[in-house]
């Protein structure tokens, strides 16, 4: 309970140990990232990203390879309306490119394109709970390239 408190969710910039040290941003909740020496952080969790289509989606009706993984369209989830990341670095190195067709700005907003599409989600597995919880027909599979695993921090600065 935080009862003078007000929780701003704001865009996600390269830059953000800078917002940190100018009093913008109080906490920073992320994938952890590289920060000036001065701004403190946690581990708060590791995770892994898993693959996340409609229950029936035809990607389960066989192996799930690199290349039946890319042969259908996806969905890039960035703070900043970037349509490319480590997995896309990733079947690049296989010689691959996944077709985005949607960018979201969260995996929350992301989940309610899959219902009725065709659309596949690579999300963080922590936020599949939520997901599983809406009821939305929804079914998790393993990612078919290698990805490291995610290190979730937070971070302010001692200010």
């Amino acid at each position: 309970e935080a009862p003078r408190c007000t929780l701003r969710f704001v865009q996600e910039s390269d830059i953000d140990d800078e917002a940190l040290r100018q009093n913008r941003i109080d906490l920073y909740i992320g994938a952890s990232s590289w920060m000036e020496p001065e701004v403190k952080t946690q581990q708060l969790l590791t995770t892994r990203f898993v693959g996340l289509a409609r229950q029936g989606h035809p990607i389960f009706d066989g192996e799930i390879t690199p290349q039946r993984f890319i042969a259908f369209p996806h969905i890039a989830v960035s703070r900043r309306g970037l349509n490319h990341g480590p997995l896309d670095q990733a079947l690049g190195e296989l010689g691959l490119k996944r077709d985005v067709k949607l960018i979201s700005p969260t995996f929350h907003s992301a989940i309610f394109a899959l219902p009725g599409s065709d659309l596949l989600l690579p999300i963080a597995e922590h936020s599949l709970w939520r997901a599983n919880r809406l009821g939305l027909g929804l079914r998790q599979f393993d990612i078919p390239v290698p990805l490291k695993t995610v290190m979730v921090v937070q971070a302010w600065h001692p200010r």
